[in-house]
């Protein structure tokens, strides 16, 4: 057990330990073009028309995934190693479908009827099995272990910047648990890979270097790799790169002048030619045309592509204070941790002990506030009731930093308290994963009636009782008791199961199991560490 001395070493399976017990079973649209490429060795999703709501048909009669292909790559080598598992699954399924029929009638029991929906098409097609397992597989040794890693990174971060290392393994563990980290982490989604790409190109220039000296070859490949990943991921993701490209070339610029940091800029745009290069590769492959996006030839599927050109237009107020506070999907609703970062600290704190130094704030405030103002001209942002919080997540890392210099300071007691109420808090939400589209009906509704929506009769009692985060606490608090994800999908999908799995006792019993887990491996490693220490 040596290898547990190492505190990052058990940082990170902590974080694994527990990201994974929270997995949820959700099939995305990321992986539909995984699916085909180890079924066929392309990306038609023509097995799978229908079963997501993005999948569509184009005009050669094939179907496909709207959205960039980059964020299904990493399931591929995933769900490739576990294939031969993954087919005896189907084999099983479809077995059991031949000798009894009235399998394909099985029911999902949920509120849901998208749901309901899709999981009677998995069934009829004996991939249930085969789906289910898929999501736990790239929850588990894919979206959980990079996590896992993320909270190591940002240990060592705070290590770096002077923070004691104690207060630095409790700040990363709060980064884990108290942000929306926990909450993503549940299932494959290219969010997730999105913030890690653009952070940790933020970080190759910040630590790596400063603007008085040259940032090194390999630094430069490795940031505009990055940048690169950033923006064939997500097409919000050109407005993250060029942003952080700017937190690069501006301070050399007035270092080094013009010529220099254009030399030297040359190494950062060929390293994200592979990845821009693929992202054209794809949508030519697909859609016929390098330069046609999947959102501009999918058909419409709510009304929100119609504001703008195809959902994009100017920042609208609304977007941008519901993307902060909808009780359904804002940031402060899903992070009341970060609120902190708005304290003024480099006011308070002098500036060579800040954790987060000036400049590196005036450029993380940048970055947000750039990104926040694309995803208030993106109507798109609306639809968050289906999936809860999501499209700010790469702001989160930036603010969790700022959040740091407070937080570095607090008096143990007065941490353990937040501690203790914002990743309750994460825990509940992880929990119940509930997502409803009250917001939604309410904007509708004044829209219709053509008032604001806070005229509505009754609207803040609906909101304070009906969205998402009030009805998963009622959830877990009071109606149906603790529960985990996966588990909860079991007891839906499998009627024979259901009164033997109801328990709450079971998922409290496996989250106990999980965290005694975690505490023996912390003991272990201390005992480790100690002992390598004398």
């Amino acid at each position: 057990m040596r290898f547990l001395a190492s505190v990052r070493v058990r940082i990170f399976l902590v974080c694994w330990i527990l990201f994974s017990l929270f997995f949820a079973t959700n099939v995305v649209r990321e992986h539909y073009p995984a699916f085909a490429l180890l079924d066929r060795g392309d990306f038609k999703c023509d097995r799978y028309a229908n079963m997501h709501a993005d999948i569509f048909q184009h005009t050669d009669g094939h179907w496909y995934v709207g959205n960039n292909l980059l964020g299904s790559m990493p399931a591929v080598v995933v769900l490739a190693i576990f294939d031969p598992v993954l087919d005896r699954l189907e084999e099983h399924s479809k077995r059991k479908l031949a000798e009894s029929p009235a399998e394909a009638a099985a029911t999902y029991d949920t509120k849901y009827p998208n749901r309901q929906k899709m999981w009677r098409l998995v069934k009829q097609a004996g991939l249930d099995l085969r789906f289910g397992a898929s999501t736990a597989l790239t929850s588990v040794f894919l979206m959980a272990p990079l996590s896992a890693w993320f909270a190591v990174l940002v240990f060592g971060v705070l290590l770096r910047r002077g923070v004691e290392r104690g207060r630095a393994v409790w700040l990363a563990l709060l980064f884990a648990f108290g942000t929306p980290v926990f909450y993503r982490t549940a299932h494959l989604n290219h969010n997730m890979f999105l913030m890690e790409a653009l952070f940790g190109a933020f970080l190759v220039v910040w630590l790596g270097s400063d603007e008085r000296r040259e940032l090194s070859l390999s630094k430069r490949i490795a940031f505009g790799a990055l940048l690169g990943t950033t923006c064939a991921l997500d097409y919000a993701g050109f407005v993250l790169a060029a942003v952080t490209f700017l937190y690069f070339f501006v301070p050399r610029l007035s270092a080094a002048g013009l010529a220099r940091t254009v030399r030297e800029s040359i190494p950062i745009a060929l390293a994200g030619v592979p990845f821009i290069a693929f992202l054209l590769w794809t949508q030519w492959l697909m859609y016929g045309d390098p330069f046609t996006p999947g959102q501009k030839v999918m058909p419409h599927q709510n009304e929100y592509v119609d504001q703008g050109y195809r959902g994009i237009g100017l920042p609208v107020p609304e977007i941008f204070l519901k993307n902060l506070i909808a009780p359904g999907w804002g940031l402060y609703a899903f992070a009341p941790l970060l609120l902190i970062a708005l304290l003024p600290a480099a006011r308070v704190i002098k500036a060579e002990k800040l954790v987060f130094p000036l400049r590196e704030r005036r450029w993380a405030f940048a970055i947000v506030l750039s990104f926040m103002l694309f995803c208030a001209a993106n109507w798109y942002s609306l639809l968050q009731f289906n999936t809860g919080f999501r499209y700010l997540l790469p702001c989160v890392p930036f603010l969790f930093l700022s959040a740091s210099d407070w937080l570095a300071r607090m008096r143990p007691g007065w941490l353990a308290l937040l501690s203790a109420i914002v990743i309750g808090h994460g825990v509940v939400l992880s929990m119940a994963r509930e997502v409803n589209d009250t917001e939604n009906l309410l904007r509708h509704q004044a829209v219709e009636q053509g008032i604001s929506e806070l005229s509505l009769p009754g609207y803040w009692p609906r909101m304070l009782t009906e969205t998402p985060v009030p009805v998963a606490y009622r959830r877990v608090l009071s109606t149906e008791g603790p529960q985990l994800p996966w588990l909860t999908v079991v007891k839906q999908t499998q009627p024979g199961l259901k009164e033997k799995l109801a328990s709450p006792w079971l998922p409290l019993g496996l989250l106990a199991v999980a965290v005694a887990a975690c505490l023996g491996l912390w003991r272990l490693g201390a005992s480790a560490e100690a002992r390598r220490g004398a």
